[in-house]
């Protein structure tokens, strides 16, 4: 009763939003927003229901005011109609076509420009030829004409066919020697090398479901975001987790990762990162919204494709004569919930070779970026999807025409930019690269070093669970957070790594207390 009594107070103040934004003579049916609200409150499953809806009005004065409220409640829950069954993508794209604005067609094409699904694409990609919208593709100089083909760039509509260029790409040993990986001719060569026992190990990897009962190959989990919004962890289980982990030692870690990234490569960190925007005049930061989500399975065949592995016709299969080696390799590091709709897999945060490819697939991106930074003389990094630009003076462009080059570049490459994230910070503020203030000296802050004294004098204090709170990976996040300290504050970091060593020695010793902390309970 709650629930209905909310759903219509909320109705009613929408009512009261509409009649400023109605043509004069246009009106609206409360019972008709009723059923919207309630359809909207069940996407994404519902977004061919609410195009019915709409299409089925026959009052054009009660029309306006149904499709202002359909497209608003749409537009704000586009996130989760990214991961809908692509009837439901469809049918978006319909609705966007028959019934929004150009200006509110924009974030519908952004987000679905690069979706796993070629009927998709083709559908954004006539979208924007019939729409032209003017957001993407920003005129090269001022006062040049929109050209709206910039959209375009990179949406590939029919991946499936003969004519597309993932099944053109250069495959053989030869283009594997000029990558640094090892040469793959048969899937049967691919089980020796990752040391799968057989055919029918390969298919239950390739076909396995998330079962009921938690058996299937991930664990599945939740972990908070800093903006408390939850954040899907798909932790592999063995034998996959190690198969992953042969995939990454011995096929990917001989392929380099463009210069500019520094988020899970060895010999670079969140200080190598920092270091290149130390002393800087402007700091420029931008964050990729669903970053590993938006790497799916046909990204990631590409990216074996590009390294010489063959496509076949786009499918997996166990057989092992099969040649279609990069299909496999995609679906083996690929998540989905569903394995009858593994094109919609995506890497999972919690595989050991998603960062590493990620990393590859940004390649693209990396360079594009970068070499804008330097047309502008500036410097660019990526540590994961944190973005960073810094000038020792002013650009020559202006920040707001930089801004929409780098969102171009990124929309082209497959990305979205995450606004609300976006920040410059000019020397006289404190400018922060990665968690590390870079104004002058590279530093850790102050606040975040003291909190951390005061986790490790608890610890000695109430002994380790009363400061881990349930984390079973504590001990390592100690030692971590030690060594990160160290490589900025060598002095103070060297004594925190004795601390942790100290800690960690009475705790496997028996000799730390187990006292509840009367500040946690």
């Amino acid at each position: 009763m709650r629930e209905d009594t909310q759903s219509t107070s909320s109705v009613v103040l929408h009512e009261a939003e509409l009649k400023n934004k109605l043509p004069i003579g246009a009106t609206f049916d409360s019972a008709l927003l009723e059923q919207i609200s309630t359809l909207a409150d069940q996407l994404p499953d519902s977004m061919s229901e609410l195009y019915k809806v709409l299409s089925d009005i026959d009052m054009l004065v009660e029309f306006d005011a149904a499709r202002v409220f359909v497209v608003r409640l749409v537009l704000a829950r586009l996130r989760v109609l990214t991961h809908a069954e692509e009837k439901q993508r469809l049918a978006l794209l319909d609705m966007a076509r028959d019934y929004m604005t150009t200006d509110e067609c924009v974030p519908v094409c952004r987000r679905f420009a690069k979706d796993p699904s070629a009927h998709v694409r083709g559908r954004v990609k006539t979208l924007i030829r019939t729409k032209k919208p003017k957001d993407v593709a920003l005129p090269l100089e001022e006062g040049e004409r929109w050209d709206a083909s910039g959209w375009s760039k990179g949406i590939n509509a029919d991946p499936e066919q003969e004519t597309s260029p993932l099944f053109k790409h250069e495959r053989g040993s030869r283009i594997q020697r000029k990558h640094g990986v090892p040469e793959i001719e048969t899937v049967k060569d691919l089980r020796t090398l990752l040391k799968i026992k057989s055919e029918k190990q390969l298919g239950y990897l390739l076909l396995s479901n998330e079962l009921e009962d938690g058996s299937g190959p991930y664990t599945l989990f939740e972990i908070p975001k800093k903006d408390k919004s939850p954040r899907l962890i798909c932790a592999p289980r063995q034998p996959l987790k190690g198969i992953q982990r042969r995939i990454l030692d011995r096929i990917l870690s001989g392929v380099p990762p463009h210069e500019t990234a520094h988020g899970f490569v060895p010999g670079r960190s969140i200080v190598t990162n920092a270091a290149v925007h130390q002393s800087k005049e402007i700091v420029i930061k931008f964050d990729l919204e669903n970053f590993f989500p938006s790497m799916h399975y046909y990204r990631v065949m590409g990216l074996f494709a590009q390294l010489g592995y063959d496509v076949g016709e786009g499918f997996f299969q166990s057989d092992d004569e099969s040649e279609a080696i990069a299909p496999v390799l995609a679906r083996l590091t690929t998540y989905t919930s569903n394995p009858k709709e593994w094109g919609r897999g995506y890497l999972p945060q919690g595989a050991p070779t998603s960062p590493y490819i990620a990393n590859l697939i940004c390649r693209g991106l990396d360079a594009r970026l970068s070499g804008l930074a330097r047309s502008l003389d500036g410097d660019y990094t990526r540590y994961a999807d944190d973005m960073t630009f810094s000038f020792a003076e002013l650009p020559r462009t202006k920040i707001g025409r930089f801004r929409w080059w780098v969102d171009q570049i990124c929309q082209q490459e497959g990305f979205a930019v995450n606004q609300k994230k976006f920040r410059v910070v000019r020397r006289s503020q404190r400018q922060m690269v990665t968690g590390i203030v870079v104004n002058d000296t590279l530093r850790v802050p102050r606040k975040e070093r003291r909190r951390f004294r005061a986790i490790l004098h608890n610890c000695e204090r109430y002994g380790l669970e009363s400061q881990a709170r349930g984390r079973k990976d504590f001990p390592a996040y100690l030692q971590g957070y030690a060594s990160y300290i160290n490589m900025v504050h060598p002095d103070e970091g060297r004594k925190f790594i004795e601390q942790v060593e100290h800690i960690l020695q009475l705790d496997r010793e028996g000799k730390l207390p187990i006292e509840k902390d009367p500040e946690n309970g």
